[in-house]
């Protein structure tokens, strides 16, 4: 298992390597998009769910399909999960906007406003302000970040034993305890309508918050 997450940080770095490989990373482009919305995710999530066992492997699954990867879980008292399906807490068109932004500039605020004039014809400008936000406009943000991404997954049929993994970027919730309750708090509201998964777990992306939460009502 340790084996996976290492195999898509390799691949990561291979790409970050090549010409407008850190563009494309950024921009999730092309298979780039696969990577890190999902292998990544998936193998930061099995690194913590499974630890360092080798009698788990994971399978990526590249498609239409309702799940992302399959589990094979060996183990004598192993978990029942059996597929990963991944969904991203992003901010949609703003988060793009700031990796533009990021790429062009070297730099860019991570929770200032994002405004958009023009189009790639007549020329785009991207304008975000180095401003400070409120703590409690953060835990808005974060909780409606993840609300909206477990949204996208609810009302589709999932198989047996499903995981719903969310990647989140926790740069600023990782060590704070009012920002991971939020998160928990995000969970349990939405835990009723997810009979359809085994289970949903948060994982971050930059600093390793780790939230995974059980489904009893699971069906």
């Amino acid at each position: 298992l340790t084996e996976y997450l290492q195999w898509v940080q390799n691949l990561i770095a291979q790409v970050k390597a090549e010409p407008d490989g850190i563009r494309r990373i950024r921009l999730r482009e092309g298979l780039a998009s696969q990577l890190m919305n999902e292998a990544f995710p998936i193998g930061l999530w099995a690194s913590k769910y499974y630890g360092r066992s080798e009698q788990v492997s994971i399978s990526l699954k590249i498609g239409s399909q309702t799940f992302d990867a399959i589990v094979s879980d060996g183990r004598s008292q192993g978990s029942s999960v059996e597929y990963v399906e991944v969904t991203m807490a992003y901010e949609g068109e703003d988060d793009f906007l700031r990796m533009c932004e990021l790429h062009e500039k070297g730099k860019v605020s991570g929770l200032g406003s994002v405004t958009r004039s023009g189009t790639k014809r007549t020329g785009r400008t991207i304008d975000i302000l180095m401003e400070a936000v409120s703590q409690a406009e953060v835990l808005r943000r974060e909780r409606d970040r993840v609300g909206q991404a477990i949204k996208r997954k609810l009302g589709k049929k999932y198989p047996p034993n499903t995981l719903l993994l969310v990647g989140f970027d926790d740069t600023m919730a990782f060590d704070r305890q009012d920002n991971i309750e939020n998160l928990e708090n995000t969970i349990s509201e939405h835990l009723s309508k997810l009979k359809g998964f085994h289970s949903i777990a948060i994982v971050g992306l930059q600093q390793g918050l780790f939230i995974c939460r059980t489904n009893e009502g699971a069906i």
